[in-house]
């Protein structure tokens, strides 16, 4: 890619104007990549200070079904700091001529890289594309995600530190109109791991968020297998979906932590239990010692019928949430109440 070769595609050209500010002035340089970043100095002749910085990639991270992840370094002159990124790189074209709709994942990695969510959220530093990609910069975090942790099962301690943090960042994302829909451990990274855990939602891929007037979104078959609620499958409510598909994978997340084990491993299971033909995989919970808050926790996230789960508020009171860990506090779950609704900040 060079600094000539750049052009917006119709897809960029009509982002949200804070999305447009946070495309990178970038040009390629062999092999590095360099941006250009304007500062506000101390005086009236430095009133905007031009600032450069070069990055090289470093080594391969991962791979979903849209995009790459690559480590890079800073290599600018001068700069002592080794400061690593993480960069996500999504082909514009799955199939030749068709454009994929990566606007709604710069909506959301913008949206919430803002400070007021940053807490809950692998933050972004920007973005930028060449004729057949974009590139979104993120913080690198190198105990990566939460998936490679779970080889065993969680002390029931930890799992609330972790389920009250996920829990937390669907607040503000389903409180500002967001539908994470593809939310599992692969897609939570860790800040900090055992026995203090410090975890962040990542990938926005197939994020979607609803208009002011609409209250459901259309079914499409996307998310993973085993975290996917029974109506995203098409099982139940008529081929559309809200915000409650998030909590089904909450709980199925819950359960994988306290585990090690997806609760339907396969689709028959899932139907099985969609069907009533067997109820709801509580044994291996109990196998594993885990509370009967826990249990209830879970089992309420992943009723079949989704307009009797509890939505991501409403979860945030449940007394799991408060006996494990006292640090969670119920000032914690009070700051996300939906005021956030349909928020005009950005």
């Amino acid at each position: 890619m060079s600094s000539s070769s750049y052009t917006p595609t119709w897809l960029t050209r009509n982002l949200p104007d804070l999305v447009q500010d946070s495309r990178l002035e970038t040009e390629a340089l062999g092999s590095c990549i360099q941006h250009v970043f304007y500062e506000t100095g101390r005086t009236a002749l430095e009133r905007r200070v031009r600032r450069i910085e070069q990055w090289v990639r470093q080594g391969f991270l991962g791979a979903g079904a849209y995009g790459t992840v690559n480590l890079e370094k800073c290599v600018t002159d001068g700069d002592q700091t080794a400061r690593l990124r993480a960069v996500k790189q999504i082909k514009k074209y799955i199939v030749p001529g068709e454009e994929l709709d990566y606007a709604r994942e710069l909506e959301a990695v913008i949206k919430f890289s803002h400070p007021r969510y940053s807490h809950c959220f692998v933050t972004s530093h920007g973005w930028y594309e060449s004729d057949d990609s974009v590139f979104i910069t993120m913080e690198y975090l190198a105990y990566r995600d939460l998936q490679r942790y779970l080889v065993r099962p969680l002390p029931e301690d930890e799992a609330v530190q972790i389920v009250a943090q996920v829990l937390e960042g669907l607040q503000y994302m389903h409180g500002n109109g967001f539908v994470h829909r593809d939310l599992k451990p692969g897609n939570i990274m860790v800040v900090t791991k055992s026995p203090d855990w410090f975890v962040k939602i990542a990938d926005f891929g197939i994020s979607k968020r609803r208009r002011q007037d609409v209250t459901t979104l259309a079914t499409l078959q996307r998310g993973t297998m085993g975290f996917m609620a029974p109506e995203v499958l098409g099982y139940t409510d008529g081929g559309t979906y809200t915000s409650l598909v998030d909590m089904w994978s909450l709980g199925a997340v819950a359960y994988i932590v306290l585990t090690s084990v997806s609760p339907f491993p396969t689709m028959a299971d899932l139907t099985s239990y969609v069907l009533r033909k067997k109820g709801f995989p509580a044994i291996l919970l109990q196998t594993h010692h885990v509370s009967e808050l826990a249990q209830d926790f879970i089992t309420k996230l992943m009723i079949c019928d989704p307009n009797e789960r509890p939505t991501a508020y409403s979860a945030g009171q449940h007394g799991w949430l408060y006996t494990e860990t006292p640090r969670f506090t119920e000032e914690r779950f009070h700051r996300t109440e939906y005021v956030l609704e349909w928020s005009t900040d950005y």
